[in-house]
C-alpha cells in the first residue's frame, strides 16, 4: 500500500484582496471600458477573496518578455520550491538524502534546467535523486503528480510531489481576449509538496486513473506568440467536462466495483466556481462533501497544478473523515485531461 504522509503549501510573497486587483486592473484596461467591465463583473462572481502572486501587482501589469518571466521564476519560484521541500521533510519526519526521487509539476515558465536543480541544492537532496519535472499537464499535474508519485514510492522509497505555479508570470498585458480576461481575473501564485511512500500516513493511494476526453485539445491551454504563451479557455469547457466527468468517475469506479454512493469526500480541482457548482450538482453532492475545493478558490484563485495539493491538505488538516472513508480526486487538465484518484483515509 502507498500512502500521502504529509502535505504542506506556500504562498507567494504578495497578497492582494480581489477588491485591490480589480482596482488595480483598472488602471491596465483604463483605455478598454468594454474589458475593465468584465473584469470587474468577473471578479465579482468568483467567490474569491484574495490572491498571490510573485511580483507586485504594479510589476505583474507591465511584466515585459520570457526573459524576465524567466528570471522571475528561477528566484521566485526556486525560493518557494525549496520551503516545501523542506517542509514535506521535516513534516514527515525525514532527513534529506531519505529522499529518493522527486516530482515536481509547473506550467508557468519552461525554465531549463528546471528549478528542481536549484532547489536540490539548496535543501541538500541527495545529487543522485531520481528527478521527474512535469510541465504539460497543466493544471492537472498535482492529481496526475501524485499518480505518478504512487507508482515511483512502490519501487524507490520516499517519494516527493512538488508544485510550483507563478500563474501570474502568463498575463501578458496586451492580450484582451475574453479568456486571457477570465484568467487575470482567477489566477493566483502558489506552491504545494506532497511526500508518499509505503509508510502508514493520514491517506492511502488506492487507484488511479487518466482519460484523455475527445476532440477537446483546442480548448484549453497556451497558444505561443513571439512574446510568450498566451492562455486560452474556451466558454465550451463547463460543457465538456460535465459530458465526460459521469462516465470517466462511473467507468473508474466500476472497474473496483464501487459507485459515487460509495464515496463519501470528493476533493475536486478548485478551477472556477461554475465548475464546482456543476460538479456538485451533477454528482448530487452537499457542499460539507466538496468543501475544500471552494475554500482553495475562495482563499487563493485557482493556482493550477498546485490548487488541488492545497484543497488535499485542508481535507487532511481538518480531520472530518472517519476511517475507512473513501474520497475521489478529480483534476482538471489541457487536453481535456481528466485525473482520477482514489484515496482511503486511515487517521
Amino acid at each position: 500500500m502507498t500512502f500521502i504522509n504529509a502535505i504542506v503549501t506556500e504562498k507567494a510573497p504578495y497578497h492582494y484582496s480581489t477588491d485591490a486587483i480589480t482596482q488595480a486592473a483598472g488602471a491596465w484596461l483604463a483605455s478598454s471600458p468594454m474589458e475593465r467591465s468584465l473584469f470587474k463583473r468577473l471578479s465579482a462572481s468568483t467567490q474569491i477573496e484574495q490572491r498571490a502572486f510573485a511580483v507586485p501587482l504594479q510589476e505583474l501589469i507591465g511584466l515585459a518578455g520570457p526573459r524576465e518571466r524567466a528570471k522571475i521564476f528561477n528566484e521566485v519560484g526556486a525560493a518557494m520550491l525549496s520551503k516545501v521541500i523542506r517542509g514535506g521533510i521535516d513534516a514527515s519526519g525525514l532527513e534529506p538524502l531519505d529522499l529518493h526521487t522527486l516530482l515536481m509539476t509547473s506550467c508557468s515558465v519552461p525554465s531549463i534546467p528546471s528549478i528542481d536543480t536549484l532547489a536540490i541544492a539548496e535543501v541538500g537532496l541527495s545529487p543522485a535523486i531520481l528527478r521527474v519535472p512535469i510541465f504539460q499537464y497543466g493544471c492537472a499535474g498535482g492529481a496526475i503528480g501524485l499518480s505518478l508519485a504512487q507508482r515511483l514510492s512502490q519501487r524507490n522509497g520516499y517519494t516527493m510531489l512538488a508544485s510550483v505555479e507563478l500563474c501570474s508570470l502568463v498575463h501578458q498585458p496586451n492580450d484582451l481576449q475574453g479568456g486571457a480576461i477570465v484568467g487575470a481575473a482567477i489566477f493566483g501564485d502558489g506552491a504545494a509538496a506532497v511526500v508518499v511512500s509505503e509508510r502508514p500516513g493520514p491517506l492511502e493511494v488506492v487507484s488511479c486513473q487518466s482519460y484523455l476526453i475527445p476532440q477537446t485539445g483546442d480548448l484549453m491551454g497556451y497558444a505561443i506568440h513571439d512574446d510568450g504563451p498566451h492562455l486560452h479557455l474556451d466558454r465550451e469547457i463547463p460543457h465538456a467536462l460535465l459530458e465526460a466527468a459521469p462516465r470517466c468517475i462511473s467507468e473508474f469506479l466500476g472497474s473496483l466495483d464501487l459507485s459515487s454512493s460509495d464515496i463519501k469526500w470528493w476533493i475536486f480541482h478548485p478551477g472556477g466556481a461554475k465548475i464546482l457548482s456543476s460538479l456538485e450538482g451533477t454528482f448530487e453532492l452537499r457542499r460539507e462533501q466538496t468543501k475544500w475545493a471552494w475554500d482553495s478558490l475562495r482563499e487563493n484563485g485557482n493556482m493550477s497544478s498546485a490548487s488541488i495539493l492545497y484543497a488535499l491538505k485542508s481535507f487532511v488538516d481538518e480531520r472530518s473523515y472517519r476511517p475507512g472513508d473513501l474520497v475521489l480526486m478529480l483534476g482538471i487538465g489541457p487536453g481535456l485531461t481528466l485525473q482520477v484518484n482514489l484515496l482511503r483515509c486511515h487517521r
